[in-house]
């Protein structure tokens, strides 16, 4: 099971975290938008809610083999990052000729603003993805439950370097040669591509910035558009080539003009080839094997429990975009292979309270409360040390001291219109923090379960909703549906979350958020 996840986990994405948002363990919970603290029965109580293990209306006893995956990515970071990523052969192409004093061609104007304008992207606050996966096979017998399962959790956290994008001489390079500032002709496609860089040029206000990075002294927009134009024409590129360039940087400067200002309040550092925009990585696998107990302490208040031993394993790495050559599904293997593996105790406890029991007397649609608490002893594990010859860059950004999983506290509530219908609604009470740093998640969960045929020996419960990170606003809000199946003693459920927004990741269009789960089980 545990490697099953961890190919899940590095199958998924790059990169990896810091620490745990609240997973939507199970497909009944994810079908009902990740609704489940007032909900769970069976071995999926354990989880959600350990009070929930004892039943008061109907004893269920099962066995629970359960597996799922959540993505949630924030911004543009996966579409920036995927950029730098695909430009890395036209970035060296680039930096080659900063160190000796080249030419740019059109390819490589493109490539500088384009570049550009990805940085600034990056720079902005709270962007990053963070990837959760669960596995896990649990046992529910009366009030008692056994499981084995393991959570992940993984993110992308990128520290852009602001500073080094000079492009001329500076640290000791030799800089882009741009010179010559003649008008090109006129009605030409050259002359086009000179006026389109010029105004996007005048209307950033960049004219004195990009001066300072090129080390150049041009006293107008139209003298440094053309420059670029004449230069990349005599490097061998043709008229509509210039002209493609030159709408390419007039697309991407308005969105990088702040980073070249800031880079030119520094005077550009050292030039654009030594840049070490990086992206960290760290991977969090935690693998448990937890006891569950609930009791009744009064008619209708519930309370119970987990005792957990967790085994984790956190791994951790780096790569500079703009330098290394490798692929973004390269880092995490990279990250496995420097890990450090500690085990602790985890507590859980729960808690139910069905007010029609709780007051003695039927209270319209049966309304139920839970409340959950994990990890409520705050349980620390190792991180692994800096590996030797790793670039300063890296060793700046990497993370030490213990890896904590804090406390999660989550409140529900469901009622029953009908019989054969549940409404259902989770809300996290603590702001939980995740692998991209100052990226906070609080959940709202909202979800219905339509079991239109109930019945002893057979069902087929179909489950929507929809779930909104409310410590951040630019969070994609997730949409899920649900189906289960039961016959006999059998069950099977499935489910699937998605948004309607979207993010590039290594050339194809995927949700900006997204999730699946799937469980096979059997009643005794």
């Amino acid at each position: 099971m545990k490697r099953f996840l961890l190919a899940v986990l590095l199958s998924a994405s790059a990169f990896t975290l810091n620490a745990q948002p609240w997973q939507m363990v199970g497909p009944r919970a994810m079908g009902m938008g990740g609704a489940g603290v007032a909900t769970a029965y069976g071995a999926d109580a354990q989880y959600w809610n350990p009070a929930a293990l004892k039943d008061t209306d109907q004893e269920i006893q099962n066995v629970l083999l359960s597996a799922g995956l959540q993505m949630e990515t924030t911004k543009d970071v996966m579409n920036a990052l995927d950029n730098l990523n695909d430009l890395s052969d036209r970035y060296k192409n680039l930096s080659d000729k900063i160190s000796y004093g080249g030419a740019p061609n059109a390819q490589d104007i493109s490539t500088l603003f384009e570049g550009l304008s990805d940085i600034s992207d990056l720079t902005k606050n709270n962007l990053g993805a963070v990837v959760g996966a669960d596995a896990g096979l649990g046992i529910k017998i009366k009030n008692f439950a056994v499981s084995v399962r393991s959570l992940g959790t993984m993110g992308v956290t990128p520290v852009i370097d602001t500073v080094n994008v000079g492009l001329g001489n500076q640290g000791g390079t030799a800089g882009l040669n741009i010179s010559d500032n003649t008008a090109p002709p006129a009605e030409t496609d050259s002359q086009r591509a000179a006026q389109i860089l010029a105004q996007t040029i005048t209307d950033t206000n960049t004219l004195d910035a990009i001066n300072t990075l090129l080390q150049t002294n041009y006293a107008s927009a139209a003298d440094m558009a053309n420059a670029f134009i004449n230069t990349a024409l005599g490097a061998g590129s043709s008229a509509q080539e210039v002209l493609s360039a030159a709408q390419t940087a007039a697309s991407n400067l308005p969105n990088a003009a702040d980073i070249i200002q800031t880079a030119a309040q520094h005077n550009g550092g050292n030039g654009y080839e030594q840049n070490e925009s990086r992206a960290m990585a760290d991977l969090g696998l935690f693998s448990e094997i937890a006891l569950g107990y609930a009791q009744e302490v009064i008619p209708g208040l519930q309370v119970g429990g987990n005792l957990k031993l967790i085994e984790g394993t956190i791994a951790q790495t780096g790569i500079l975009v703009l330098q290394d050559d490798k692929s973004l599904s390269d880092v995490a293997s990279d990250a496995w292979d420097n890990k450090k593996t500690s085990a602790q105790l985890g507590v859980d406890l729960g808690a139910k309270v069905n007010l029609s029991r709780l007051t003695d007397r039927e209270i319209l649609f049966n309304p139920v409360i839970g409340l959950t608490a994990r990890n409520i002893n705050s349980p620390k594990f190792d991180r692994p040390g800096l590996p030797q010859g790793i670039p300063d860059a890296i060793a700046q950004s990497w993370q030490t001291g213990d890896y904590k999983l804090k406390p999660q506290i989550r409140a529900g509530v469901a009622i029953e219109p009908l019989r054969t219908l549940v409404l259902a609604a989770d809300l996290d009470l603590t702001e939980n923090e995740t692998a991209i740093a100052n990226f906070k998640s609080r959940q709202l969960a909202i979800g219905a379960e339509w079991d239109f045929a109930k019945g002893k020996t057979f069902s087929l419960p179909l489950r929507a909703g929809i779930n909104k990170n409310l410590a951040e606003s630019d969070s994609s809000m997730y949409y899920t549906l649900g189906l289960g199946f039961k016959i006999a003693r059998f069950q099977m459920e499935l489910a699937g979350a998605i948004s309607s927004e979207t993010a590039e990741v290594e050339g194809a269009d995927v949700p900006a958020s997204a999730g699946a789960s799937f469980s096979f089980g059997f009643i005794f």
